[in-house]
């Protein structure tokens, strides 16, 4: 048995460093200093492939609004200058540009949801739950687990919207 002075001589050979933690046990009358891992809450994305996997499919989700994005944004400025050139309206007719930009900016809301959840529906879906199968994961940890990375948003907005059944939900 050491006495207390030895014992907190071996305790600080044993300081972690700045971050990590250590926990200090008494067995058999010595004290053990062992590492402590803390949990990150973030099961099944520690495996590099899978992680990778869900980075590619989100950047993938997020690719889909590129296409409607400018197609609304060049037929919106082409349509407001049409209107102006064909209506000889000026600057009084500008509530009109409005309404038009209104409209398109539906349009392309709902194209690109409707892109993004055929995509989700057709290949990223089944990727996944082939892959959380694979690993025995859970479908509610790995989504918990993608809600810590705000680099994936556009997948957890997909993967929100994921029912028991397969089919995703329309709002």
């Amino acid at each position: 048995m050491n006495t207390p002075f030895e014992d907190l001589e071996y305790l600080a050979d044993y300081l972690p460093d700045e971050g990590e933690a250590m926990l200090v046990s008494r067995r058999d009358g010595e004290l053990v200093c062992e590492p402590f891992a803390q949990e990150t809450g973030r099961e099944g994305i520690a495996d590099p492939e899978f992680y990778g996997r869900l980075i590619q499919a989100s950047e993938r989700l997020s690719m889909q609004s590129t296409l409607p994005l400018w197609v609304c944004l060049i037929s919106c400025f082409w349509g407001c200058v049409a209107l102006h050139v064909i209506t000889g309206i000026g600057w009084a007719g500008a509530f009109f540009d409005i309404g038009l930009v209104m409209m398109a900016l539906m349009g392309g809301y709902c194209w690109i949801r409707y892109r993004h959840q055929n995509m989700f529906r057709q290949e990223i879906r089944p990727m996944l739950e082939r892959e959380i199968r694979r690993r025995s994961l859970q479908k509610y940890a790995v989504i918990g687990a993608i809600r810590q990375h705000p680099e994936m948003r556009s997948l957890m907005d997909e993967l929100s919207l994921w029912t028991e059944e397969g089919r995703t939900t329309k709002y």
